[in-house]
């Protein structure tokens, strides 16, 4: 793990990687973010994208939520609301290790721990939203189409899974880039 950006060539020194592209830290800031990160919240983080990644192929190969599969199998349905709930859980605790990472203080949930992860650009404001939209979190939102509407229930892990995948790529990005350093 490099201590300063010294150890960086001198092109690199002002743009630290894992920041979003046109914006430069100064000396000062990039040899905070460098040294900010510990090997073990790197580690922590990259097991929490691998519990992502698989959670995310799981539920990919059960193939479409409609209709036809939840008369079927009434259970998928429950599943699948654990499993979108579990996703943003293991969400939170990817933004709130790289908030605290770069001196956050730790978050209560959701919105804080995206605010920290939107500041050190893991993410944007527009996939904080989709990653919890307003009409509320998706395995609630489902939960609710199971309840009344079994006939929304794809649309929504649909939406739910672009979202989810949407993060797990930029965070593996911003998780490679910051193991560079």
């Amino acid at each position: 793990m490099m201590t300063g950006t010294d150890d960086f060539p001198p092109a690199a020194q002002r743009r630290i990687s894992g920041f979003p592209a046109g914006i430069e830290l100064t000396e000062i800031a990039a040899r905070a973010s460098v040294s900010a990160f510990s090997r073990t919240d790197a580690e922590r983080i990259e097991h929490v994208l691998i519990s992502i990644r698989r959670t995310l192929a799981q539920l990919e190969k059960l193939g479409p939520v409609d209709e036809e599969l939840l008369e079927v199998n009434p259970t998928a349905g429950l599943v699948i609301e654990r499993i979108l709930a579990n996703l943003l859980d293991l969400i939170v605790d990817v933004n709130t290790a790289v908030g605290q990472g770069f001196g956050a203080r730790p978050s209560a949930g959701f919105t804080e721990s995206c605010e920290a992860a939107i500041a050190v650009g893991l993410i944007d404001h527009v996939l904080a939203e989709e990653l919890r939209p307003v009409e509320g979190p998706h395995h609630v939102v489902l939960q609710l189409c199971l309840d009344s509407d079994p006939g929304q229930a794809e649309a929504v892990v649909v939406r739910a899974v672009s979202a989810f995948q949407d993060f797990e790529r930029r965070a593996i990005a911003w998780h490679g880039q910051l193991g560079r350093e």
